[in-house]
């Protein structure tokens, strides 16, 4: 297993994506609002200001108890169950619904699969809360089952954004991907659109993959990311084809 440590995303392999959830048209290599540098000690002394509004709310946080559901009516609140939900304009940022998801996952763990898919594009909330861990956790967080997955995962394969440790999109979608066996309906396009958005591909999970030979559902993940990559092959532009006036022969080896 590779020894260094999990970096930050903004160490220059991953950003915001450029025309992804909380993005603002700036490289993918660019800072995500919020979240600080590589070093954070080296950046600035100052932890990230914290919201006025916790990340998350519970009905004891409000004056009465009706509050949390007209709050919800009024699409301020996102309700994750009777009693507790975040802020909806948090979740409109990456360093934003990574702050909530970090009150939410168990201590000492890390956000993978359908729960790291969530922070790093957004939309609705997973139904589970999928961590990397080998405790096992049977009281439900705000509604929603804790799902482990107990693997070895490279250090490499994790970030951290804010407080929030999670596996990196590329790890993520090998995570998902590998529960195709026993969810026939798993969707292909979220992903393809998390590998446009952070620019990565599924030969890059099909790498992970070749790297977790032990891994018993690599089969059908397998199966799983060549569907993938027929839809993420549509969205690729297709090659400049040659002018019509050039000799393809004429042209010599660079």
């Amino acid at each position: 297993m590779d020894s260094t440590d999990s970096t930050d995303i903004t160490n220059g392999t991953i950003g915001t994506p450029s025309n992804g959830p909380g993005g603002d048209g700036t490289p993918a290599a660019g800072a995500p609002p919020g979240v600080s540098p590589a070093h954070p000690a080296a950046a600035t002394d100052d932890a990230p200001p914290q919201p006025l509004i916790p990340p998350i709310l519970v009905d004891r946080d409000l004056p009465g108890p009706l509050s949390l559901k007209r709050l919800s009516l009024m699409g301020s609140i996102s309700t994750l169950d009777v009693r507790s939900g975040y802020w909806t304009e948090h979740a409109d940022t990456l360093y934003g619904r990574a702050m909530i998801m970090c009150r939410i996952i168990p201590f000492a763990t890390a956000a993978c699969a359908f729960t790291a898919l969530w922070v790093w594009m957004g939309g609705d909330f997973p139904d589970t809360v999928d961590v990397l861990s080998r405790s096992h956790y049977r009281t439900a967080q705000h509604g929603r089952r804790v799902r482990v997955f107990s693997r070895k995962v490279s250090r490499r394969d994790l970030a951290r954004i804010g407080s929030l440790s999670v596996t990196r999109p590329a790890r993520t979608v090998c995570d998902i991907a590998s529960l195709a066996g026993e969810r026939p309906d798993l969707a292909v396009v979220p992903i393809a659109d998390l590998m446009e958005a952070y620019e990565f591909t599924p030969g890059d999970c099909m790498t992970i993959l070749d790297e977790n030979p032990c891994m018993a559902t690599a089969p059908q993940a397998r199966a799983f990311l060549r569907d993938v990559s027929r839809v993420y092959a549509l969205r690729r532009p297709p090659a400049d084809p040659l002018p019509v006036d050039v000799d393809a022969n004429a042209i010599s080896p660079a």
